[in-house]
Order: structure tokens, then sequence, then C-alpha cells
């Protein structure tokens, strides 16, 4: 028998497999694969460091329980100082805290701490477009601090809330509704809130937090 063309031979043939395999994964790593599914995808668009995806600094960012959740980038650190200086700065003869005292008295408009509120002016314009006036309360072991607020009506508030040692809550009463909020230690949580009329309400722990839990509450006056 006479002896076989090399091209025959199972080694050739496999290497010429291997090389074939080899060949084609180099295209569809360059995206010059000719079949579907060895061409490159385009890439999805990536945020640039501020948060953009269209490059016009537009993106949308998701919000938390419906934007007002967990209050994301801020520590702890970063809230206990804001919050003392907030009831430093705002500190009344009474022992309330009010963000508009400034402007009360100097007849200017309302405003407080990090926010600005032009609401009652007569521009007409839309509440939502108002930026709220921060306000800041720390749960503790049994109270709130500031535990009276002095603030307005028809202003947007942001409060940003925390407990300082254990689990607690937050109940804000808002007429016949109230808003419960549960405060978690460390944990700054964010609720955008605007009282429609004057008046006081009561905020009082939903958490059981010991003996004195009772009698954790403050006050909300709105004028």
């Amino acid at each position: 028998m006479s002896e076989r063309h090399v091209t025959t031979r199972r080694g050739f043939i496999a290497a010429l497999g291997f090389s074939a395999v080899s060949l084609y994964g180099a295209w569809a790593a360059y995206g010059a694969a000719p079949l579907p599914f060895g061409g490159r995808k385009d890439a999805s668009p990536k945020a640039d460091a501020h948060g953009s995806h269209d490059g016009h600094g537009t993106a949308e960012i998701p919000a938390e329980t419906g934007g007002h959740g967990a209050a994301a980038g801020m520590a702890p650190e970063e809230f206990r100082f804001e919050h003392d200086f907030f009831v430093q700065k705002y500190a009344q003869k009474d022992g309330s805290v009010n963000p508009h005292a400034d402007a009360d008295a100097h007849g200017g408009d309302a405003h407080g701490g990090h926010g600005h509120a032009d609401a009652g002016h007569g521009h007409g314009a839309e509440m939502a477009s108002v930026e709220p006036v921060d306000v800041y309360l720390m749960a503790q072991k049994f109270a709130y601090s500031p535990d009276v607020l002095r603030l307005k009506a028809g202003v947007p508030y942001r409060f940003r809330m925390m407990a300082d040692d254990i689990t607690h809550g937050a109940s804000i009463q808002l007429g016949a509704a109230s808003r419960i909020i549960r405060l978690r230690p460390n944990v700054v949580t964010e609720q955008t809130i605007t009282f429609t009329k004057p008046g006081e309400h009561l905020v009082y722990c939903t958490v059981y937090c010991g003996q004195a839990h009772d009698a954790m509450h403050g006050r909300i006056v709105v004028g």
C-alpha cells in the first residue's frame, strides 16, 4: 500500500482546524468576524465624572423611595456636624429652633440653612420649583433634637433625619393623616414636607426604644 499523502494525516487536519478557530477568534476580538454572533456590539454609553450620559450633564438619577428615601452621600459625621450647626445657629430664647429667624428679623424672604423659599410673594411660582429649606432632626433616647421646630406654612422643607443610638421612628402628624418615617442608627433619611396650614404638629416615636419610649415626642409649630 502506498504511503498516504501528508495532507490526509490526522495531525495535519487537527492543526489546520485549530489554526482556523484561532484566526476566527482574532477576528471576533477585533469586531471583524463575518458571522453575527462574532461581531462586536456597540458599548453602552457610560456616565462621565458628573453622572452625564449624553455629555450635557442631564443624566437622570433613580430616586430612592420616591425621591424621599435615604440621603445618599451624607455620612453620619457630616449629619451630626450640620445638625449641631443648625441647632446652634437658629436656636431661640424659648428653646425652639427657627430656620427663618434671621430673615424674619430683617424682613427678608423666607429662607434657612442651605435652602431657599420664595413662596407667598405673589409671583405665581410653582411650589415644585422652590428649593426646599433644610431641616435637621436627630432621634435619640428618649427625645428629638430639636424638640420644637418653628416653620412656615406653604414652604417646602427637606427633613434630614437620623437615629443617634438605636432604631427609632418619627410620626409627623399632618391633619387627619401622618407621615411615618423609620430612623436607623447612622443612616441619614430625607423626607420633603410642606405644611399647608398654620398649627401645631406632634412628632412621636413609632418604634419601641426603651422604658421612656412613650415620652419621646417633639413639636412642629407652623405659623
